[in-house]
């Protein structure tokens, strides 16, 4: 009897635990729904606001057109979103004249990328192309002007010695040397001490010559027969590469962790510059369109919120839309609301999720490309990134 007992209770607790796991499934699964339910509702507002239909799109490319008629005519920031600037890069190459060895030099926020290669002219493709990037040394980040140039001047030494001319393209006088910046979010360099803050890049702008004077003081200290011929944003520079491969080539646009266009105009587009260009002839024109802003813009909550806690709040609206160092932040705030309303990741926020540009865009997109069933790399990246999996 007492075994009957014992058995019979183990059974009704055995159901019992049963019955209690049956019903905290379905609250959990009901909850897990309500969940889920929420996160759509996020994700729907989200998608509609930030949509963009083909009459939004021509309502955004009218008003850029706009904008861009207001820069060329004045220089009255009231009138225009955009500061565009006339580059003095005219003319550009063509792909039959230029020949020879060519060096070049592209000052980004820490690092410094040389390049050299080989033009033949008669539209031949380049030939002996290398490129080096080298860090910037933080005792350099943080020192003068000057110095800065010379650690340059001291790293192109030794990559002009491992690419050298030919023996037939060595010359007497000193060679041109192409000289690009690629500016960060606040369009300037991370090189605090060197205080280079370069806004544009018109010819006359005292930092440009600044710039040149120092950089080609350095290159004839270290004795390199290289002097700076053209300083350029890289969105210009780029259009003249685009330009040496293709002469219907008019147009450049940057879209990396900043974004930039410049394109190619006549002189008779831009009176606001009409006394220093020339009469006529082509002219390029660089754009700054990072801040380009207007009413049409699908701009969200999350959006408004990213350039209020940004170092330049109001400006480079458009930049912080489209640009690289913006995109995974954008996520990550969309991720803390669904985390905080709808329990993405359980019922604590990650503490993690709360670092402001943890996530950077590069892992927002290895998640997007995932085409796998169960969703593998966006696991495998929320829990590296975040510590936890979305329940």
């Amino acid at each position: 009897m007492k075994q009957q007992v014992a058995l019979a209770a183990v059974t009704t607790t055995a159901a019992t635990v049963m019955a209690v796991v049956a019903l905290v499934r379905q609250y959990w699964k009901a909850k897990q729904d309500r969940q889920w339910g929420k996160c759509q509702r996020i994700l729907r507002k989200f998608a509609r606001d930030c949509s963009t239909p083909v009459p939004k799109l021509w309502q955004v490319a009218n008003a850029m057109v706009c904008d861009m008629g207001a820069s060329l005519s004045s220089s009255d920031e009231a009138t225009s979103s955009l500061n565009m600037f006339v580059s003095y890069a005219s003319p550009l190459p063509t792909g039959i004249n230029e020949k020879g060895m060519y060096y070049g030099v592209n000052l980004r926020q820490t690092k410094i990328l040389m390049v050299c290669g080989r033009l033949q002219g008669k539209n031949q493709p380049i030939s002996d192309l290398y490129v080096d990037e080298v860090p910037i040394p933080s005792s350099v980040m943080i020192g003068t002007s000057q110095e800065l140039y010379d650690y340059i001047a001291a790293e192109l030494v030794k990559f002009s010695s491992a690419h050298p001319e030919k023996d037939d393209e060595a010359s007497a006088n000193d060679k041109k040397l192409g000289f690009t910046v690629s500016s960060g979010d606040d369009q300037s360099t991370a090189i605090s001490g060197s205080n280079i803050k370069l806004k544009n890049f018109a010819a006359d702008t005292t930092g440009v010559k600044d710039l040149i004077t120092g950089m080609n003081r350095a290159l004839e200290k270290h004795g390199l027969k290289l002097r700076v011929h053209a300083l350029v944003d890289d969105i210009v520079g780029n259009l003249a590469g685009g330009r040496y491969y293709d002469k219907d080539c008019v147009a450049a646009i940057t879209l990396g962790m900043g974004t930039n266009a410049a394109y190619v105009d006549t002189t008779q587009s831009a009176p606001r510059w009409h006394d220093s260009l020339p009469k006529k002839g082509e002219i390029v024109v660089c754009m700054e369109w990072g801040n380009f802003n207007t009413c049409h813009l699908p701009i969200t909550q999350y959006d408004t919120s990213l350039d209020a806690a940004s170092s330049n709040p109001g400006h480079r609206i458009f930049e912080k839309m489209i640009s690289g160092m913006y995109l995974g932040e954008i996520v990550r705030r969309v991720l803390v609301r669904m985390a905080q309303e709808a329990a993405l990741f359980g019922q604590n926020v990650p503490p993690k999720l709360l670092i402001p540009y943890l996530l950077r865009s590069p892992d927002m997109a290895a998640m997007h490309q995932d085409t796998s069933e169960d969703r593998e790399v966006v696991h495998e990246k929320l829990k590296e990134i975040f510590g936890r999996y979305v329940i």
